[in-house]
């Protein structure tokens, strides 16, 4: 640069911009604006747990009718979540929701759903709110409307990758949409409504007429979408000149008015370049010494302030006619944003007169997306529809597979062995040692219960099943204490508030070793006093898995054991070897124990535990003691 200055735009004295000038500065900022005896402890208990009635009974006599009072219910009746804020998430209103449900949720634990639900991901903003409903169908027409349209959906794409490689694009590209005016306001919600309609039309289209009629699905938006599409295509909308004749017309003069004002600018630079060689070249000022900038002092052309104490800032003036073009684009531009915002309005009018249709497609895109991931589900995991029959039915269960297990094991290269067993009547006892597959049998069915009303099909050969209108659990090794009360304390209030559940409708109860923690004696009396009880109860279908003998259930009850440790089949493969390490020791266990469920049991003593423990290191001379006083006792 001339004059020995500092070369323009050297070091961080100045910076780059498309415009120059006041008026660009005007315009750039018009745009930012935008331990006692244990009757004693088992009476106070019950009376802090309201289930000292049955306890009396129990410890009165043999169990005989009756022994339970009516207790007042202790949990709220599920109730009926209403889904808002997205159009097409009514049908969770007209499910059970039972997300708050303390009881619901202990079941739910105790059989490990949500290593299974965590694999249930539904791709739309309709279908992710549907999944956090939780719902648990309790009417058997809705259930066999989930399992149609997820069995329908399956046939259509099995054997078609390319068919469902599509129809989950599509769903992932579902928005969430708000069918509101404010929503609406503006090029970015009318972005998501063109967005929304073009995904839903492409899925729409994916279908067959009839399949499309089972999703409730009837395209009347053709013209909507059309008219949308004037405003760009793709991840792309604005208020294009298709939407007014005007608007085109003041974007012309806009247009025309820009270029004047890159003339007018260019040829101002080029005057300063040529007369005081200074290059404003994509810059707004120059940083010159004071040396130079005296020689600037009476240029017209020119406009100086200090920029420190041995620098000046130059910027170009740019004359009265630059400035009066670039007022009348400001007037242009002014135009032009009414023209936008009347356009914006009719596009918003028109999408909102449409809104029942897209809140009936949001359904639909629902429940298409449910179904898919349903379907697939099905397929990755082998699932079968199960089949349900009235209140109270049999539960069949074939090959019945508890999927956290069996991924366990598998990855331990245990054996697993599924669950074949048919329940009969509303009372099951299930005998059975430690480790012998008791409380797995409870899971197997609790899991494949819930999936089943949940809307899922279940992994089993075959399951026949019926609806209950709740499910409850008792047991488990989180019972130990809490909140001062004993486990046996915690498991009696459990059954208070479960058994108040009973007047609302049906239960399907779950109980695992229940009232373990307490002497045997007492603990077989009060068994068979709660099971004569829900024996007698219409509502109740409970299972009670539990290691006590001669429990007496009652007529309506049915007994079940597990085959348990064959010991043939160990003592020929032992033959003096010992196992090496925990991981051995419970492959061996897992080698000889038998899992099967078996008819009967009712009154037989399960006999593993000394020979598991002598499996899992205990001492020989103890073990053989143990056996001594086993014999010692017959």
């Amino acid at each position: 640069m001339q004059g020995g200055g500092k070369a323009a735009g050297a070091g961080p004295h100045h910076r780059r911009s498309a415009d120059a000038g006041p008026a660009a500065r005007e315009r750039r900022k018009a745009r930012h604006a935008g331990n006692r005896g244990p009757d004693e402890d088992l009476f106070k208990l019950a009376a802090v747990a309201g289930t000292q009635g049955t306890l009396r009974t129990a410890l009165r006599r043999p169990p005989g009718p009756g022994g339970l009072r009516d207790q007042p219910g202790q949990c709220q009746p599920r109730g009926v979540r209403k889904k808002t804020g997205q159009p097409g998430t009514g049908r969770a209103a007209d499910l059970q929701s039972v997300r708050s449900d303390k009881i619901m949720e202990k079941f739910r634990a105790f059989a490990e759903f949500e290593t299974f639900y965590a694999q249930f991901k539904p791709l739309t903003p309709q279908g992710r709110l549907y999944r956090e409903a939780r719902p648990f169908f309790t009417d058997a027409a809705a259930l066999k409307a989930e399992y149609d349209l997820a069995e329908a959906l399956a046939a259509f794409l099995d054997g078609a990758r390319h068919k469902a490689d599509k129809l989950r694009f599509h769903l992932r590209n579902i928005p969430a949409l708000e069918l509101s005016s404010g929503a609406l306001s503006g090029a970015p919600g009318l972005f998501l409504a063109r967005k929304f309609l073009f995904n839903a039309s492409e899925i729409f289209r994916l279908l067959p007429a009839p399949l499309r009629a089972r999703f409730g699905v009837k395209w009347a938006s053709a013209d909507l979408l059309a008219l949308l599409n004037k405003g760009g295509h793709g991840e792309a909308f604005h208020i294009s000149d298709a939407y007014s004749g005007e608007l085109a017309g003041e974007r012309a003069a806009i247009a025309a008015c820009d270029r004047n004002l890159k003339q007018l600018r260019e040829k101002r630079l080029k005057a300063l370049r040529e007369r005081w060689g200074l290059d404003f070249s994509e810059r707004d000022f120059l940083v010159v010494d004071e040396k130079t900038s005296a020689k600037l002092g009476g240029a017209q052309e020119l406009f100086l302030e200090p920029f420190d104490g041995g620098h000046v800032t130059v910027k170009p003036v740019y004359g009265q006619e630059y400035m009066e073009v670039a007022s009348e684009r400001d007037r242009l531009r002014g135009c032009e944003q009414e023209l936008e915002a009347a356009a914006v309005k009719k596009l918003a009018a028109a999408v909102l007169a449409e809104k029942r249709n897209l809140e009936t497609y949001a359904q639909a895109l629902e429940k298409l997306d449910v179904a898919a991931e349903r379907a697939r589900l099905a397929a990755e995991l082998k699932l079968v529809r199960p089949l349900i029959r009235k209140y109270h039915s049999p539960i069949k269960l074939a090959k019945g597979r508890f999927l956290p297990l069996e991924s366990r094991l598998a990855a331990a290269a245990l054996k697993y062995t599924p669950l074949t067993a048919v329940f009969a009547k509303r009372v099951s006892v299930i005998y059975g040692s430690n480790m012998g597959g008791k409380t797995v049998a409870l899971k197997t069915l609790a899991f494949n219960q819930l999936l089943a009303q949940s809307g899922f099909f279940v992994p089993a050969a075959s399951f026949e099943t019926c609806l209950f209108d709740g499910a409850a659990f008792i047991g488990g090794a989180e019972m130990e204490t809490a909140g001062g009360l004993s486990g046996f304390g915690l498991e009696m209030n459990d059954f208070v508030t479960a058994h108040a559940r009973l007047k609302q409708g049906s239960l399907l109860l779950l109980m695992d070793e229940f009232a373990r923690t307490t002497n045997s004696e007492e603990a077989a009396a009060l068994l068979s006093a709660i099971l004569e009880d829900l024996g007698g109860q219409a509502s109740a279908t409970a299972f009670l898995a539990t290691h006590f003998s001669g429990l007496k259930a009652g007529k309506a009850a049915a007994s079940f054991k597990m085959r348990g440790f064959d010991t043939a089949a160990f003592n020929e493969y032992f033959s003096g070897r010992a196992a090496c390490g925990l991981g051995e020791k419970l492959k061996m266990i897992n080698k000889f124990m038998r899992y099967e469920l078996l008819q009967g049991g009712e009154g037989e003593e399960a006999r593993d535990a000394i020979k598991i423990a002598g499996i899992l290191g205990v001492g020989k001379a103890i073990i053989r003691r143990a056996q001594d006083f086993m014999e010692d006792k017959k």
